[in-house]
């Protein structure tokens, strides 16, 4: 939002029709830059999800589930929801190592974005994490089905094969491939951690 400057959409009233430990449903009756009344349906987040690309050297560590939602096996990369009290570094770190029984030594934040927000105000933040080594424990087996490293090429016909699916996955993934592309050999969008 530009300092100074209303909204042009402007929140009335917000009803909780649900919530639960993870998100809420909303409506809400907002009034349009024309002044218009509208009710709206949303998906409430209380805080955002994180999402790390484990990388080492060329290649990269992806996680095999089953996603009962979407009724599909699927490659994607470590991912999870920010605890309370926690940050989302904080939580990147604590994601790559449940879900993939390995830690970093560098990790750092690339960017982050709402997947859906004309439903929903939720919020991904996209890590790197890089100097990626085993630890004692490994991944969580109800989560986990399974780890692989792929390397670019791999990751490039995974995607156009669809076996990567989710915008979680999909969005830091090619940010750096992209990036590695225009030869760069680093994301083009880099942030502060």
């Amino acid at each position: 939002m530009t300092p100074g400057r209303p909204p042009p959409w402007r929140v009335e009233s917000a009803e909780v029709l649900h919530r639960n430990p993870w998100f809420g449903v909303l409506h809400q009756q907002v009034r349009d830059p024309a002044g218009r009344p509208h009710g709206y349906f949303t998906v409430d987040f209380a805080g955002p999800a994180v999402g790390i690309v484990a990388r080492q050297g060329e290649r990269y560590l992806l996680i095999h589930q089953y996603r009962f939602i979407v009724d599909e096996y699927v490659w994607a990369i470590p991912s999870g929801g920010v605890e309370a009290g926690e940050t989302p570094l904080e939580a990147a770190r604590r994601e790559l190592r449940e879900e993939t029984g390995h830690d970093a030594t560098q990790i750092r934040h690339l960017f982050g974005y709402y997947p859906s927000y004309g439903a929903t105000n939720q919020r991904f933040e996209l890590f790197l994490a890089e100097g990626v080594v085993p630890v004692e424990s490994g991944p969580d087996p109800c989560e986990v089905l399974g780890l692989g490293w792929f390397d670019r090429a791999q990751i490039l016909r995974m995607v156009l094969q669809g076996a990567i699916v989710d915008g979680l996955s999909l969005a830091p993934l090619a940010v750096l491939l992209l990036g590695e592309e225009v030869g760069t050999g680093r994301p083009l969008a880099q942030g502060g951690t």
